[in-house]
This record gives C-alpha cells, structure tokens and sequence, in this order.
C-alpha cells in the first residue's frame, strides 16, 4: 500500500484531506444525536488504517466499527485501535459484512466514491437514510481527476436523498470533505441491497 506514504507527507493533498477529516469527525462526534449516557455509534466503510476515525474516537464514549478489505491495512488498524473500536476484514460493499452495525450515529464514507461508478455513489448515498439514525451524521470525500469534477453532483445527491448540507471544503484543494445530517427520517426507508457498491 505505498500510495498510503503520502499521509505521511505533511503537504501532500492527502495529509490536508485527513486533517479536514479528522477536524470534521470530531464536530460530528460532539454533536452526534447519541441518547445520554449511551456510547456514540460509528461506521466507517472502507476504512483503510483507520488514521482518520482511531485519533478521534480515542478517550471518547463511542463504539466503533470499520470495515476494510486488505489485510495489511487490517492489521494495522487492529494495531492502533484502542478500546470500543472493532476492526472487520471484509468487502465493506457487501452489505453482510456489517449491516449489524447500523443504524449508526456517525457513518464515515472516506476514499469510496472516486473508485466507482456515479451511479453507484448516487445509489449509496440513496442507502444512507437507512443507515444513520435520524440527526445521524455523514462524513464522506470525493476528488477531482482533472477536468473532471462530480463533487457538486454529490453535494446535491446528498440533499436530494434528505441529508441537509452542515460543511463542505473542496476548492482550490483537489478534494471535497463533506459533513451531512439527516434531518428526518423518509417515511419510508429505503431497502439495502446486497451489494452497496463495488471498486473499479
């Protein structure tokens, strides 16, 4: 995994992005809709090494789950991880390895939706009223590639499926970080399918 190298690589557009992540994770766990007394629920899908999710739910009330599919990556995530964090080696697309977990209070999708089909991150983002409980949270990131830029089709993909607009920070940086909540439940919830999404 050396294109992990450049979170190391304090002016590298990944080092900003994780630090915008990190910063608006925190906002998002001290205003998650947790009841009182009861631990903040976490999801986060392909979740890598954890560097965003572990520093921040350190020393909080939170019970964490995430889900990664490379076993190094695995292992490093068990390695850092300290109490309430559970670390799943498994296809975060496939709704199996984790429906379980939801609905959460926080879900993080970090690092997904530039490795697959626009249909298939509209359909995601479809999903999540059915994922986080109502005033739940979404923390989730998207790049430019070039000329190409679909960070405004997910911000708007967001309010369509019911998830107000609470931060976002994208240009001039290549990437956007968007911190989304779901204002009212849909009175009907959508289904999940088997497969949430699958990489390119």
């Amino acid at each position: 995994m050396a294109w992990h190298d450049a979170y190391d690589e304090p002016t590298s557009a990944l080092s900003r992005r994780l630090a915008v992540v990190r910063r608006r994770l925190a906002e998002a766990l001290d205003a998650a809709p947790a009841a009182a007394g009861t631990p903040v629920r976490l999801l986060s899908l392909c979740a890598g090494e954890g560097r965003d999710v572990i520093p921040e739910v350190a020393g909080r009330a939170v019970t964490a789950v995430l889900v990664e599919q490379d076993e190094e990556l695995c292992r490093r995530a068990r390695a850092a991880a300290g109490p309430g964090v559970e670390v799943r080696c498994g296809d975060a697309g496939d709704t199996a390895t984790w429906t379980d977990a939801v609905p959460v209070d926080v879900l993080v999708l970090c690092g997904i939706f530039g490795n697959v089909e626009p249909a298939a991150v509209a359909g995601v983002i479809a999903a999540v009223p059915a994922l986080v409980v109502p005033g739940g949270r979404v923390l989730w990131t998207r790049g430019r590639r070039g000329d190409v830029d679909r960070r405004p089709e997910v911000r708007r993909w967001f309010v369509d499926a019911g998830l107000e607009e609470l931060a976002y920070e994208g240009e001039p940086e290549p990437y956007g970080v968007g911190l989304n909540r779901l204002a009212a439940p849909p009175a009907t919830p959508p289904a999940l399918p088997a497969r949430l999404f699958t990489f390119l």
